[in-house]
């Protein structure tokens, strides 16, 4: 979460500094918010993803109901693809079924079609008129989409049929940040890069003389959820930055982290990378800076995923890894394109695991001054 995500995303405000490090900037993305969960056998809402059960089953549609089950578990393990081929044959086989439309809906969502998505929340509002569920994953869809205007308004809508919900306080936070950040400059998304974007409040940079960065991943030990892939991800994270720097960013691993200048931990706890009571963000990064020199930084990814009953994919995990290290390389606000990793959310199926041409555009451009590398060298141990 990042978690307008700067629709969503948002930088935190800043810190004074007694030390002599100046200037704390932190940086961090929030999830697109989930949905509720409609449990028909407790005949209630209750938090949850973004699927929803459907309610008043009759026994003759065992078919149907067999189809959905097994869709809603194919979800949950992100196989949208799979999900939707089984949705839309319990669709036709039960078209007035709200809860069928709203999770085929999500199966597109999450497989790239939004357009086809929207469509189906549609279908299953004309359906179920108050259905919280598909009104808050239209939002979601145009917040990926980063149609501000148009995400605001619909998480308005959810708010005025569920004031009440757990959700309601995430939902009123995310409104707050896309209301502020869509008076950030460079809003346009056609642009060739994001440069004005990412320093409107400041440029900031690793200075030369700091070169290589001095980069400390813990080794996730006893940490729920964690999985060895996920260093991995992080730091190809790390190389992916530096390499489309053209090379003139470095950075070496370290063993200890009292040695290092970015500190990468994980975490299980999404409180850890929470601000402002908002229990919606996948990751964390912080920057200390004096006069636009970044002097050191803090890395936090959760290593919970979006759906409790859910996996976390290499996927997801290597866009959140990619935004943070992002933030922490001196990318210090986000893009308002939906295809950049520093799109104001990477959980969107529109975002790929890999930098954009934007993404390397504005990096490059962030440290053109800096000279150029011949390669790209091994991620090593030690010091500068």
């Amino acid at each position: 979460m990042s978690l307008n995500r700067e629709n969503a995303w948002h930088m935190s405000r800043l810190a004074k500094l007694t030390s002599i490090l100046g200037v704390l900037f932190g940086c961090q993305y929030l999830l697109l918010p989930t949905a509720v969960l409609a449990d028909s056998r407790q005949g209630a809402y209750q938090p949850g993803p973004a699927p929803v059960q459907p309610a008043n089953r009759r026994p003759t549609e065992a078919e149907v109901d067999r189809l959905f089950a097994e869709a809603l578990k194919l979800l949950r393990e992100n196989h949208a693809f799979q999900a939707r081929q089984l949705l839309e044959k319990a669709a036709s086989l039960e078209p007035n079924s709200a809860a069928v439309h709203c999770n085929l809906g999500l199966a597109y969502q999450n497989s790239g079609n939004i357009d086809r998505a929207i469509q189906e929340f549609n279908e299953a509002l004309r359906l179920k008129p108050a259905m919280p569920e598909a009104t808050l994953n239209i939002a979601g869809c145009y917040q990926s989409l980063g149609q501000t205007a148009e995400a605001i308004s619909w998480y308005e809508k959810y708010l005025k049929v569920s004031s009440d919900s757990a959700e309601s306080k995430q939902i009123k936070d995310v409104i707050e940040a896309l209301k502020a950040t869509s008076q950030k400059p460079a809003s346009d998304p056609s642009l060739p890069d994001y440069f004005l974007a990412i320093t409107s409040e400041g440029t900031y940079r690793w200075p030369i003389e700091r070169l290589p960065i001095r980069v400390f991943i813990d080794s996730g030990a006893g940490v729920k959820g964690f999985r060895e892939s996920f260093r991995h991800d992080l730091l190809e994270s790390f190389d992916a930055w530096t390499k489309a720097s053209g090379n003139r960013l470095r950075y070496v691993l370290v063993p200890e982290r009292t040695e290092a200048d970015v500190v990468c931990d994980w975490t299980s706890n999404p409180a850890e990378v929470s601000e402002a009571g908002t229990q919606s963000e996948r990751g964390m990064a912080h920057i200390f800076a004096s006069h636009g020199d970044i002097r050191r930084g803090t890395v936090k990814i959760l290593t919970k995923p979006t759906l409790d009953e859910g996996t976390l994919s290499n996927d997801d995990m290597k866009k959140a890894c990619l935004h943070e290290v992002g933030h922490v390389v001196g990318m210090q606000g986000h893009s308002p394109n939906n295809h950049d990793v520093m799109f104001f959310t990477v959980d969107t199926a529109t975002v790929w695991p890999v930098l954009s041409k934007r993404d390397k555009a504005t990096i490059a451009r962030l440290y053109e001054s800096y000279p150029e590398a011949s390669a790209s060298p091994e991620p090593q141990q030690g010091g500068r």
